[in-house]
């Protein structure tokens, strides 16, 4: 059995705020270590269902978070930016099942540290008229390859948006959302003890009753950012069009296509920052 695991930082137990999430933050490393635990938490329930063979990509930021060095010697690691398929890195048909471990809520939500890829750019993204978030838009992508993702860890505001998106997905709910940067922590050892049993679990019981999440054919994307010059900015590429003075639209041939120009687009509108 082959496993894909998508790994972000916001949603972590303990992680509440800047100091935990940027490399330039006081408790940055010890978020890392968090992060890796949670991590090699899902791999050892992965194995105890009988997954042989484990892909994790570090999906946070700078994308090289995970301490390699403590991370499940079974699994292998992809780190680094620069990626085309950035948070989905590395999935291919040939996976049984996703993981996406540490996920947060879609921007302008009550999660802890919500956003959507992007959030000093990105406002909303739609894909077919829905609004998504990196969780919606990501499982699109698993689905694209015919890989249903089974699981989901985060915050309660994310697992509810997960249900409202697939409600046979599996969540593990690690911390409460108080506030944006508040939130009710489970102890990480306990943690990690939920993350191996429900992983189990859910691979053990329900992984062939788990839908895919799938947009099929072509793929009307829609992207609203924090201001009408960010969108200005993207209007360089061919069949982008402006729909508002903040919003454009582009009509993908799949959701592969869809994901690169999100990608895109956001770097274009970032240049505006500098």
């Amino acid at each position: 059995m082959k496993i894909y695991i998508s790994a972000d930082i916001e949603g972590i137990s303990g992680v509440v705020n800047g100091s935990h999430t940027s490399p330039q933050g006081y408790d940055y490393s010890r978020a890392r270590k968090l992060m890796t635990d949670e991590v090699n938490a899902a791999i050892r329930g992965a194995k105890m269902a009988g997954a042989t063979t484990i892909l994790v990509n570090d999906s946070h930021g700078p994308m090289t978070n995970l301490l390699i060095e403590d991370l499940d010697e079974d699994a292998v690691l992809i780190t680094g930016n620069r990626k085309l398929l950035g948070m989905m890195e590395g999935i291919d048909t040939t996976y049984d099942a996703a993981f996406f471990i540490g996920y947060h809520g879609r921007h302008n939500t009550a999660g802890v540290l919500a956003h959507s890829y992007y959030g000093i750019v990105i406002s909303e993204i739609k894909v077919n008229g829905n609004v998504v978030g990196e969780f919606e838009f990501n499982a699109l992508v698993a689905g694209y390859h015919d890989v249903p993702v089974v699981f989901v860890s985060g915050d309660d505001i994310l697992s509810n948006q997960v249900k409202d998106f697939n409600p046979e997905i599996e969540t593990l709910i690690v911390k409460k959302a108080i506030s944006r940067y508040t939130a009710e922590c489970i102890q990480p050892k306990k943690v990690h003890r939920l993350l191996e049993e429900k992983v189990q679990g859910t691979l053990n019981n329900k992984l062939k009753s788990i839908s895919i999440s799938k947009a099929e054919g072509e793929v009307t994307l829609e992207v609203a950012f924090l201001n009408s010059g960010m969108a200005e900015a993207t209007l360089f590429i061919p069949g982008v069009t402006l729909v508002e003075p903040n919003r454009v639209r582009y009509v993908a041939k799949d959701v592969i296509e869809a994901y690169k120009m999100r990608m895109a687009l956001t770097t274009l509108a970032a240049s505006t920052l500098s």
